[in-house]
């Protein structure tokens, strides 16, 4: 192709991207109808439907399944609509994209855990801190309480957003889908122990390798945020590499000490492991510094997918 048609793929992806991202600020996740047409429920009801606590293999034959067909349906459609009429298919594609991130959902709930906690209302702020985290949430003084929101804020990041749009920016839609229904096999199968762990071992491989990378990635982007909006970004780099192990996952620690590191704070799943240990222990003011590192590492990473983009479009001009 020639350097103006890859011109105007970049202004396509470029369009398709911030369209996406101005529906999620916009309209939130999907509801009603909708739903049943999400690409990550749609996945999980195949999974659902067709588990069967039998071995590895299985395993394997479960994840392609689940996610190639609804990969594939998901990336045909506005590739099909485009043909017919290029706006529309562009519109359908951004929203399909933005089926495989959130940056308001994640948001919405550290903002309104924080106000119940700056009002006092402990027992509300649990309630919603459930919803996002997987440990009991009762049994949690203030700072686990805070802690754990923190911990979900900066897991969100790489899970929720940067991961899947930096599989976009080097693959397009099938990248971004990819990446999000991996995310969701290992959410529903990826456990240890019987039932899943044979089963689910392939989900939660495939989970890991996808989001290596950008887990990586995510301590230099939540560095850079750090510095620019006056945070501590050298004790940022510092905790996410000295202690990102502490973290049994292979990927969410690095994320989390990151924003450890950079809000001078300990992040800890009680009995499970301890981040930053050195640090104070979190407050509310901790979680209102958190969400505007999250804030502003999704700026970044707006930046760092438009370049990479570009770079891509300019070594191979295919949309895809």
């Amino acid at each position: 192709m020639t350097m103006g048609s890859a011109e105007v793929l970049i202004q396509y992806y470029a369009a398709i991207l911030l369209t996406s991202v101005l529906i999620d600020l916009v309209f939130g996740e999907p509801k009603g109808i909708l739903m049943n047409i999400h690409p990550v429920i749609l996945c999980g009801r195949i999974s659902y439907k067709l588990f069967r606590p039998y071995g590895r293999f299985y395993g394997i034959f479960l994840w392609f399944i689940s996610v190639i067909p609804i990969m594939i349906a998901f990336y045909l459609i506005p590739r099909l609509l485009i043909m017919v009429n290029t706006i529309i298919g562009i519109v359908i594609y951004a929203y399909f994209l933005k089926l495989t991130f959130s940056i308001k959902l994640m948001r919405n709930y550290a903002r309104e855990i924080l106000r119940k906690v700056e009002l006092g209302n402990l027992n509300d702020a649990r309630a919603l801190t459930q919803e996002i985290v997987r440990r009991n949430v009762w049994e949690l003084d203030y700072q686990h309480l805070v802690s754990a929101v923190i911990e979900s804020l900066a897991e969100s990041f790489v899970d929720g957003f940067l991961s899947p749009l930096f599989y976009f920016a080097l693959f397009g839609l099938p990248g971004a889908l990819l990446q999000r229904l991996s995310n969701t096999m290992d959410s529903m199968v990826g456990y240890k122990g019987w039932p899943y762990e044979r089963v689910g071992w392939f989900s939660a491989k495939m989970d890991t390798i996808v989001n290596y990378v950008p887990a990586r990635l995510s301590s230099v982007i939540i560095m850079t945020a750090s510095a620019i909006i006056g945070l501590d970004w050298k004790d940022s780099m510092k905790t996410a590499i000295l202690e990102h192990n502490r973290v049994r996952s292979t990927n969410s620690g690095w994320p989390m000490a990151s924003f450890a590191g950079a809000l001078n704070i300990i992040l800890e799943k009680v009995g499970v492991y301890r981040v930053n240990n050195n640090a104070q222990s979190p407050s509310a003011t901790s979680l209102w510094l958190a969400i505007k590192l999250f804030d502003a590492s999704i700026i970044i990473s707006l930046a760092i997918i438009l370049i990479t983009l570009t770079i891509r479009v300019l070594l191979v001009s295919l949309f895809i």
